[in-house]
């Protein structure tokens, strides 16, 4: 408590600008790291291969079903994830909504031995990064986190494309707005490497992208016992499509739109966007649940 005092107390001293420069400096150090980290897995992973056995227990790889998941059960969740659950249900279309649990996880997926025994010092957070990756490469179909609320039905180029994930756009027009927001989220430096979304994340069973980060994250989890960014799985993405499957990464659609709601909502002249002309870019929209 002292030392969050003591913070607050420093950061009233400091000019906005300098402090702004300094977090970033900080952050891009860490990033740095985490790409050595990234490369040094993939040449482990590589040297000796441990994949994960991606066995079906379930009908269901057509690729046409929703993945929800929360660990506590679906009965009583915050009313911002109520709010999500009934727009998946309205605009699922012709998707099956399969909403996964701590109690029904297993009826789905077998978790290695490993994972399981790791589960309980894994953050809910970073075992629903695996999780959405097993999924994935062993369906196929369209992972929604469930602070995700439709306005429309899954968009054709994504229900057909191999891999899909919303990405940092260079020619977004409100750098500096979203810069403000969320300094560890977004960013246009360079050296930057969290520029993806894994919230929203559509793919074909067993596409190359999704089954290559899947094996290097189970490869992780393997032989680690926590994660040296909470932003991991969004660095190892961007070290891949820099590096080795650069030819297989996806266009770039802008994760900006998916956030647009949620700022208009709270401040409805933060962006130069009415609702109306969000809701017609996207049916897609991350919230939060946070505030509640």
């Amino acid at each position: 408590m002292a030392s969050k005092s003591l913070k607050k107390v420093i950061r009233g001293l400091v000019p906005d600008r300098l402090w702004s420069g300094l977090r970033r400096r900080r952050i891009l150090r860490r990033h740095a790291q985490v790409v050595q980290l990234c490369e040094q897995l993939i040449e482990a992973y590589d040297a000796h291969p441990e994949p994960f056995d991606a066995v079906p227990k379930q009908p269901l790889t057509d690729g046409r079903t929703i993945w929800q998941y929360w660990a506590q059960g679906w009965d009583q969740v915050p009313a911002v994830v109520a709010e999500c659950m009934a727009s998946v249900d309205r605009y699922a279309g012709d998707y099956r909504v399969v909403r996964l649990c701590d109690a029904n996880l297993e009826m789905y997926i077998d978790l290695p031995d490993g994972i399981r025994a790791m589960r309980s010092r894994m953050t809910t957070a970073h075992f629903s990064d695996l999780l959405r990756l097993m999924l994935l490469k062993t369906y196929g179909g369209l992972w929604l986190d469930a602070t995700v609320m439709m306005s429309g039905p899954v968009p054709p180029e994504m229900a057909t494309a191999d891999f899909f994930v919303y990405r940092r756009d260079p020619a977004e027009p409100n750098q500096k707005f979203w810069e403000h927001t969320y300094a560890y989220y977004f960013d246009w430096h360079p050296d930057f490497k969290v520029r993806m979304l894994n919230s929203i994340m559509a793919a074909r069973r067993g596409t190359p992208m999704i089954s290559y980060l899947c094996n290097l994250m189970f490869f992780w989890w393997n032989h680690h016992d926590g994660l040296p960014d909470y932003f991991f799985f969004q660095i190892l993405f961007e070290v891949l499509v820099n590096g080795r499957m650069r030819d297989l990464q996806p266009p770039v659609v802008s994760d900006c739109l998916p956030h647009c709601l949620q700022q208009v909502t709270e401040r409805p002249d933060a962006l130069p966007l009415t609702r109306e002309e969000i809701l017609a870019r996207t049916p897609f929209h991350k919230l939060t649940y946070k505030y509640e």
